[in-house]
C-alpha cells in the first residue's frame, strides 16, 4: 500500500495535464490518489489557457475515438477482399495493422465479412456437391457478398452509431456547432 506521502511525492513530479487525467478519470484510481491530484493542482498556478488546452486535447481523442470507430470503415475493396478471402491465416496481417492503429470499426467488419464469405462458400459448396452447375455456385457465393454488405450499412453501422449516441449523446448538427462559435 501506498502511503499519501509517496503519493504527494510522486504527483509533485507529474506534468499538470497528468493530473487532470487523473481527476477526470476518478473511477481509475483509488480515492486517496484523487484526493492528492486535487491538492497537488490546488497547490500549482493553472492558467485558464492550460485548463482549455487539456479539454482541446481529451475532445481530439474523443473525435479521434469516433472516426476509428464509426467513420473509418473498410473500403469497398477491402469488404470484398475479407469476404472472398476468409482465410485467416492470409487475412491477420490486415487485422493486425487495423489493431495497432486502433481501428476497432474495421477489425470487427473484417470479421463479419470473413464470417458471411465462409458461410456463403459452404452454402455453394453444398450446391456443388449436390450437382448445380458451376456458374450457379460461383454466382451464389458472389452474389452473398450483396445481403452481406446491405445488412452491414444497414444494421451494424447504425447498431455502432447508436450505442455512441447512448454514450456521448446525439452528434451536434454543424449548424448548432456554429451558431455556438458566434
Amino acid at each position: 500500500m501506498v502511503s499519501k506521502e509517496e503519493l504527494q511525492v510522486t504527483f509533485s513530479s507529474l506534468p499538470t495535464e497528468k493530473l487532470m487525467e487523473i481527476i477526470d478519470n476518478k473511477f481509475g484510481y483509488t480515492e486517496m490518489a484523487v484526493s492528492v491530484a486535487f491538492e497537488e493542482l490546488a497547490g500549482r498556478k493553472i492558467s485558464e489557457s492550460e485548463i482549455k488546452s487539456y479539454k482541446t486535447k481529451q475532445i481530439e481523442k474523443l473525435n479521434s475515438y469516433i472516426r476509428k470507430n464509426i467513420v473509418n470503415d473498410l473500403t469497398l475493396s477491402q469488404k470484398n477482399l475479407f469476404y472472398f478471402i476468409f482465410i485467416p491465416l492470409l487475412t491477420s496481417p490486415f487485422r493486425l495493422t487495423f489493431k495497432e492503429k486502433g481501428f476497432k470499426l474495421k477489425i470487427k467488419q473484417s470479421n463479419y465479412y470473413s464470417f458471411f464469405g465462409f458461410i456463403f462458400f459452404c452454402i455453394a459448396a453444398w450446391f456443388l456437391y449436390k450437382g448445380m452447375s458451376n456458374l450457379f455456385v460461383a454466382a451464389f457465393w458472389m452474389g452473398g457478398f450483396i445481403p452481406a454488405y446491405l445488412m452491414d450499412e444497414f444494421f451494424n453501422r447504425q447498431r455502432q452509431i447508436r450505442k455512441l449516441q447512448n454514450l456521448f449523446g446525439p452528434a451536434e448538427t454543424e449548424e448548432s456547432t456554429q451558431e455556438l462559435d458566434a
